[in-house]
């Protein structure tokens, strides 16, 4: 019985991940073979983002981990790889929800758009708490997380400060990563909209990221502990 169910899990978790590796490519080539239809001046400027880049990460880590599973191979270093991507997808799908979409000026509700901010992150999540083989050994892993963001910001904002246009006219990616605007790096105005200068929202960023990390981290070992009892 024991052996059937394991098998059954199994089964589960390569479809699973196979799914995020279908979704987070189909997003990403829907994006850019759409990119001059959502005004974006070269399909390859959607590279410059990090809701696509993090759909790459998360995408080929879970195809791996599908392979190595049927393969019987160890986890534990791609497992680790899951969290940490897990946690960059995770905060691509609140970004996108919490920051962007509430405000956005233009239709950013494409299928495409609902695949790699809703759908793969959701599915990676799932994924990661439900999934036995992915194991993160120390609360410490949870610094880990803050590795892709970190090469993002400085990937983002080296082509920012060197005024590469993104796609749509604007030579930052995200609003909060507007180096040139009236704020600045450590400025901000609190008349009307609120304004915060970059360096506040990197750091902001960098903070919640890491606790989100911890979370994940914590809530997975309080799932492992009940599923043991």
């Amino acid at each position: 019985m024991k052996k059937e169910v394991k098998q059954i899990k199994k089964i589960l978790s390569v479809t699973l991940n196979l799914l995020i590796f279908a979704f987070s490519v189909v997003g990403i080539l829907l994006a850019c073979i759409l990119a001059r239809r959502d005004g974006y001046s070269h399909w390859y400027k959607r590279l410059y983002y990090f809701t696509q880049l993090s759909n790459i990460w998360i995408g080929v880590t879970s195809l791996v981990f599908a392979i190595m599973t049927v393969r019987n191979k160890p986890l534990k270093t791609v497992g680790l790889f899951k969290y940490v991507f897990t946690v960059s997808i995770t905060v691509t799908g609140i970004i996108f929800c919490v920051l962007l979409a509430p405000f956005a000026d233009f239709n950013i509700w494409t299928f495409s758009s609902v695949l790699t901010h809703i759908v793969v992150p959701v599915l990676s999540v799932f994924d990661y708490f439900t999934n036995e083989d992915i194991v993160v050994e120390k609360p410490g892993r949870a610094f880990l997380t803050l590795i892709p963001p970190a090469i993002y910001f400085v990937f983002a904002g080296t082509l920012s400060l060197l005024g590469v246009d993104f796609g749509r006219g604007d030579t930052f990616p995200y609003f909060f990563m507007d180096f040139k605007s009236e704020v600045g790096l450590f400025g901000y105005n609190f008349e009307g909209l609120p304004q915060l200068g970059t360096a506040y929202w990197i750091v902001f960023f960098l903070f919640f990221i890491y606790g989100l990390g911890l979370l994940y981290y914590k809530f997975k070992k309080l799932l492992e502990k009940a599923n043991k009892c």
